[in-house]
């Protein structure tokens, strides 16, 4: 079981190297310069779906190793206050 950094996931450094090459913006430059854009989406809309995608089989296989994120909210103070 490791902990990761979001930043290690999605730059594939350190422990987030064994979630592919690159990290999951890697796999998502990966998957557009080998298969490029459809027709009816712009480059934008079709990074951040694959963004999405690349994060749902990361955290899919996250959960099958066991491993878990870390860091992610302790290095920045909530905005979220109840008042009572």
């Amino acid at each position: 079981m490791t902990r990761i950094s979001i930043e290690a996931l999605y730059t594939g450094e350190g422990a987030g190297g064994k979630y592919g090459r690159g990290g999951i913006m890697g796999a998502v430059m990966t998957e557009i310069f080998t298969y490029g854009v459809p027709d009816g989406y712009d480059a934008k809309t079709w990074a951040e779906l694959l963004l999405i995608k690349h994060t749902l089989l990361a955290a899919e296989q996250m959960k099958h190793e066991g491993d878990s994120i870390s860091d992610m909210t302790d290095s920045e103070p909530s905005s979220f206050r109840t008042e009572g």
